[in-house]
């Protein structure tokens, strides 16, 4: 399975994302069953995605999740209410700067619920802790992620390098992907990487032609 995973971030108005589904409405290519386009949308645009999703080739990944079960938390939303609309959820991105303690319960409240977590690290050293059957692991490096539309890639040799060094800190058959300005210039090199199963897109996956030509270097 390949798994191409499109984080908007704080980005996208409500027009913005409706112009979004009709320009990728336009794209030609045939998913596959080993293909899966996952969105991952604020959360305000998560039940309209959700709707959307049901007449698409796409399923829905919140941004994040609330550590706590449910109760007096202001402004969090739990895995339990999340479930309802989403398959999965990122969890620990790199821009949150969370411990790896807060990821983990992250983590395990997403299971718990039925969700399936995408767990993003930055130090390999962590996997031992952030491991749990049933993750989607995520390789991303800070350095190397696209700020304000600036693309910072990394040589498609060294991310291949470092991948095969994760692999065997985890459990075979594990979910292996990589974010950190992947685009449609640099993904051709990073889709041939035997040891990952997808990528993690961030500014890229913004315009829908863009994101669509990265997913197609995963069905050609």
């Amino acid at each position: 399975m390949k798994y191409i995973i499109a984080n908007w971030k704080m980005n996208m108005t409500f027009e913005d994302l409706i112009n979004w589904v009709a320009g990728f409405a336009q794209f030609k290519g045939n998913l596959t069953p080993e293909v899966k386009v996952i969105l991952a949308p604020s959360f305000v645009h998560i039940p309209t995605v959700f709707e959307l999703s049901q007449k698409t080739k796409f399923e829905v990944a919140a941004q994040d999740v609330s550590l706590e079960e449910r109760g007096a938390h202001t402004g969090e939303a739990g895995a339990f209410q999340i479930k309802e609309f989403c398959k999965y959820a990122i969890v620990g991105h790199s821009e949150r700067k969370e411990s790896p303690e807060v990821v983990m319960e992250k983590r395990d409240e997403c299971l718990k619920n039925g969700i399936t977590p995408i767990v993003c690290f930055v130090n390999p050293e962590d996997l031992s802790r952030l491991y749990r059957e049933g993750t989607i692991i995520a390789w991303e490096d800070p350095q190397n992620i696209s700020k304000n539309g600036v693309y910072h890639a990394e040589d498609p040799e060294k991310i291949a390098g470092i991948a095969k060094e994760i692999r065997k800190m985890i459990p075979e058959g594990t979910p292996l992907i990589y974010g950190g300005s992947v685009n449609e210039n640099n993904i051709k090199d990073i889709a041939k990487i035997q040891e990952l199963d997808g990528v993690l897109v961030g500014n890229a996956s913004l315009d829908p032609k863009t994101f669509a030509s990265i997913i197609s270097a995963y069905i050609l």
